[in-house]
């Protein structure tokens, strides 16, 4: 071999030892010099990319050996020799650049899973008029999660839902017998000759990252779930023992979802635990995702404390709050004296409420005990009170300020075989003076079957009724849900 390349070789040698022995090194400078925006969280999506254009490292290789190349001509063998040392050289050095460590890997490793769940509902002997006397099979909801640990305690989390609507839907209406047409989201689809298609759409159910200072001082931020409770928690398919929630949960007594910022954390003293959430969102409004449209922001928290022993199982107990501001408003634009445009945002719907809720929840062995009470009220200011509609016939008025309150219980015990539980379930709602309809209450049960550990197989028979009733008679809600849940 010629001095030259003997020359070349040893200059280019240590430089591709370096990024040999050290891969992450050069992982980071490829990236910096390639993709200086590119998030973290996408180092190991980005790797390849970043190593791709090997123009870019090329002046890494060859700045050393243009320095020290002889003053001698090149023969055609030590030409292709040294072609060859070079091809060798950028190799290895474009090897150990794309190659993420595997601790990079593991740090930023995207984890995708979710839920979803299949139900068949019927009507027994068509005896509720408000209800639908069809028994129909549906595909209730399809949740996908996407969860990353970012590295130094930072997380994120994002959810959404695919949903067959709003295909079928029909509009709110202010006038109860009058019915709007039924949405129809039918178009024709490019790809089959425009045969008709349904769209359907999403909900982002979470979107958030958070960072632990301290296991007592989380700070989270983007939109969440409303920390109060156990069922809207624990709201996938799977884990919900019923084929249905409680009526009163799916009624909102506190807002579902918040978009804002979220603290927590707990403290443990032996077998015991005391933990806080603390919340401060845009509160409720008709885009409160993502506007707030007044200046009063909804503030919330929980409390709770949770005892474990073996002789007594795992003691839960829990109390929420949350107060807010609802605004409904719209931009105007008029022009004053002066021929100025003038903005102003008149206000179509407001409310103050307050909500609070106490919870409890007891595990021993297989058995399972738990219960909820939520209160929801409700003021309207004055000038923005909206008008009611009047049910029996008397003269119209306007909504009162309101109180609603609901309650439920649940008991279950789960057996070691097919994981089979029994479970038994009462609920009382009272609406105050919020609608036409009267308290109601129900009695629910069922078995919840585990067969394997993310199949779960459900059966529920469900009673309603209104109470203290003097309308007109439409009857009993008397039904059964069966339903198949799975996480993936």
């Amino acid at each position: 071999m010629s001095a030259f390349r003997m020359i070349r070789l040893g200059s280019i040698a240590p430089i591709s030892l370096v990024l040999a022995l050290y891969p992450s090194f050069a992982h980071a400078q490829a990236a910096a010099e390639v993709a200086p925006a590119a998030e973290p969280a996408q180092a190991p999506a980005d790797a390849a990319p970043a190593a791709t254009p090997a123009p870019a490292e090329a002046p890494l290789v060859a700045a050393p050996v243009a320095t020290q190349a002889p003053e001698k001509a090149a023969t055609p063998d030590n030409a292709k020799a040294d072609a060859d040392a070079d091809a060798a050289a950028a190799a290895a050095a474009e090897e150990a650049i794309s190659r993420p460590s595997t601790e990079e890997v593991d740090q930023f490793k995207l984890n995708l899973y979710g839920f979803t769940d299949f139900t068949y509902s019927t009507q027994l002997g068509h005896s509720f008029d408000l209800g639908s006397p069809y028994s129909s099979f549906a595909v209730g909801k399809l949740n996908l999660y996407a969860a990353a640990e970012l590295g130094d305690n930072w997380r994120s989390l994002a959810e959404v839902r695919f949903m067959y609507l709003p295909n079928g839907t029909t509009p709110a209406s202010s006038d109860p017998t009058v019915i709007p047409p039924r949405t129809n989201t039918s178009v024709g689809d490019y790809t089959d000759l425009n045969r008709p298609v349904r769209w359907g759409g999403i909900s982002i159910e979470r979107a958030w990252l958070e960072h632990t200072f301290h296991p007592a001082f989380t700070v989270r931020a983007g939109a969440f779930l409303t920390p109060y409770g156990i069922w809207n928690v624990d709201h996938g398919s799977p884990v919900i023992i019923g084929a249905r929630r409680p009526f009163i949960i799916g009624e909102s007594l506190f807002p579902e979802h918040q978009t804002g910022f979220e603290i927590y954390g707990a403290w443990n003293f032996g077998p015991s635990q005391v933990g806080y959430h603390l919340t401060l969102s845009n509160g409720r409004g008709p885009i409160d995702t993502y506007q707030d449209l007044d200046h009063n922001k909804a503030v919330g928290g929980r409390l709770f404390f949770k005892h474990e022993t073996a002789k007594l199982g795992t003691l839960t107990l829990g109390t929420s709050g949350y107060k807010g501001t609802y605004t409904d408003s719209t931009d105007a634009y008029s022009a004053d004296a002066s021929g100025k445009l003038v903005v102003t945002h008149p206000i179509s719907a407001q409310y103050k409420e307050l909500s609070l809720a106490a919870d409890l929840k007891w595990e021993l062995g297989g058995a399972l005990v738990q219960s909820e009470v939520i209160m929801n009220d409700v003021a309207y200011p004055d000038d923005h009170r909206p008008p009611m509609y009047p049910v029996a016939g008397g003269p119209p008025g306007f909504a009162p300020d309101h109180r609603r309150v609901g309650v439920y219980g649940l008991a279950g015990y789960r057996f070691p075989f097919l994981g089979i539980m029994p479970f038994f379930g009462a609920e009382y709602y009272d609406v105050g003076l919020y609608a036409f309809t009267p308290p109601s209450a129900a009695l629910w049960g069922g078995l919840n079957v585990r067969p394997t550990a993310r199949v779960v197989l459900k059966a529920q028979y469900t009673y309603s009724w209104f109470s203290a009733w003097q309308g007109p008679d439409y009857g009993h809600y008397n039904g059964i849900d069966l339903q198949a849940a799975w996480s993936f």
